[in-house]
């Protein structure tokens, strides 16, 4: 999004100081992931999105207790599995980072088959199938 003008530092703590005002007239919960500044005196939590305790609570269970990494710099969250493709919504948000071009994402969507074990297309001889080792974290 070539049009948006990066933020100062100055922007980032005025913004954070306004969003926090809002979260708390408001009863919201705020939180910041992926990233190395703190926000935490204008009531942003800095745990990350993807932790076992908000999943925990969003889902009605409870998770092991698990040493992880997060998967960049200011990353608090639990090991997750991608499940979805690039370049395959059709809905278009600018700031997502999963549609990096529209057209393809237009264009992958007509090889969409709901009969398909696959979210666009089929398997096909040169394709390279791997199976996933995915351990329950589930308490």
């Amino acid at each position: 999004m070539p049009e948006l003008i990066p933020l100062t530092d100055r922007d980032k703590e005025k913004l954070a100081e306004g969003m926090g005002a809002i979260a708390r007239k408001y009863g919201l919960h705020l939180q910041t992931c992926g990233t190395s500044e703190n926000y935490s005196r204008y009531g942003i939590s800095v745990f990350g999105c993807m932790t076992t305790a908000n999943l925990g609570n969003a889902l009605g269970c409870r998770f092991k207790n698990m040493a992880h990494k997060g998967t960049r710099i200011g990353c608090s969250c639990m090991p997750t599995r991608d499940i979805g493709a690039y370049n395959t919504c059709l809905n278009g948000c600018r700031y997502c980072y999963a549609n990096k071009k529209p057209e393809l994402a237009v264009e992958n969507h007509k090889l969409h088959d709901s009969t398909s074990s696959l979210l666009i297309g089929h398997v096909k001889l040169t394709d390279i199938i791997k199976e996933g080792n995915q351990k329950s974290f589930i308490i």
